[in-house]
């Protein structure tokens, strides 16, 4: 019972130490929440919590025209959130759905399972399950199911990256292998930790160099159920050019250079194991330096109506 307390406590530490926590940030978010929930509520373009067949916390929000044009379907936008793995749900990110809304693109926000419920296979089977819905429904709400763009934030970006490649690799899920997700458009990441070792301090102090399946990860691996966590350690048991491009022939990577809860070299590594394993996926690597902007300051601008982080936003989505 001890063992299992302490190991508990130390995931508790290792997500905690990957989510914005100080007293600023929370009072700032809970007024962004408030503000999030009253455009929410404001906007009559939406159709809100709808099941997508996954987890009892799997429900989605459309945001999109509802006079829209049967024979000129939208671009669709999916936007996982983030918050450690922990925190965090949809209706904060209403803006940013009315946002995309209004510039041409029907915006879908899910919501997934998240720990201690749930597990990193259950919170990858809830976003696998709502590309699937997004992709057999979207046309009924003006979406085009042909062009679908998958974006994720921090912990969304790394479950976006890690959905895409089990999927792909038909790897096991919940004792159940996966079938390929149909092709999307592109995957566009921002500020997502991909490698449990990027937080692997004990390892990286005995062996004075980075760690591969550290202390840290295999822990995380333990409480979390599932050996596959990372999807920069999936890809290294691939021979080079193996993998022709998981189903997106195009990713963009957006980092930081003030971002103190995900190094740099967590982006870098997976670019790394792509660019080794395949020859046919685009990468693009937005490297955002000299501006002060830290793990959340772009999403953070665009879900408060800051109008020139709401453009970069979009820029960066539109890549």
């Amino acid at each position: 019972m001890k063992v299992k307390t302490i190991t508990n406590l130390f995931l508790l530490l290792i997500l905690l130490c990957t989510y914005n926590a100080n007293a600023a940030s929370i009072i700032d978010n809970l007024v962004a929440l408030k503000d999030n929930i009253i455009s929410m509520v404001q906007d009559s373009n939406t159709k809100l919590n709808v099941s997508y067949e996954g987890s009892a916390f799997g429900k989605l929000d459309i945001y999109y025209d509802k006079n829209f044009d049967s024979d000129n379907l939208k671009p669709v936008v999916i936007f996982v959130h983030g918050g450690a793995w922990l925190f965090g749900d949809k209706y904060e990110y209403s803006k940013i759905g009315t946002y995309l809304r209004e510039e041409g693109y029907v915006a879908v926000i899910p919501n997934y399972i998240l720990f201690p419920k749930g597990k990193i296979d259950d919170m990858v089977n809830d976003v696998y399950q709502s590309i699937f819905w997004t992709y057999k429904n979207i046309h009924l709400y003006g979406g085009n199911e042909n062009k679908i763009i998958l974006s994720g934030h921090s912990a969304g970006a790394h479950l976006s990256a890690l959905t895409i490649i089990k999927s792909y690799l038909q790897l096991e899920n919940l004792d159940k292998f996966l079938i390929p997700l149909p092709r999307l458009e592109k995957l566009v990441l921002f500020n997502g930790p991909y490698d449990f070792d990027d937080y692997d301090v004990v390892t990286n102090l005995i062996t004075k160099e980075n760690a591969d399946h550290g202390v840290a990860e295999r822990v995380v691996s333990k409480l979390l159920a599932s050996d596959d966590i990372g999807p920069t350690d999936i890809l290294k048991l691939y021979k080079d050019s193996s993998i022709p491009d998981f189903g997106v022939p195009k990713i963009t990577f957006f980092y930081t250079d003030e971002d103190q809860l995900v190094p740099e070299s967590s982006a870098n590594n997976l670019i790394k194991q792509i660019r080794r394993v395949t020859t046919n996926t685009e990468i693009n690597y937005i490297y955002n330096q000299g501006n002060g902007f830290d793990h959340s300051t772009l999403i953070y601008g665009a879900r408060t109506d800051d109008e020139a982080l709401k453009k970069m936003f979009l820029d960066i989505i539109t890549l």
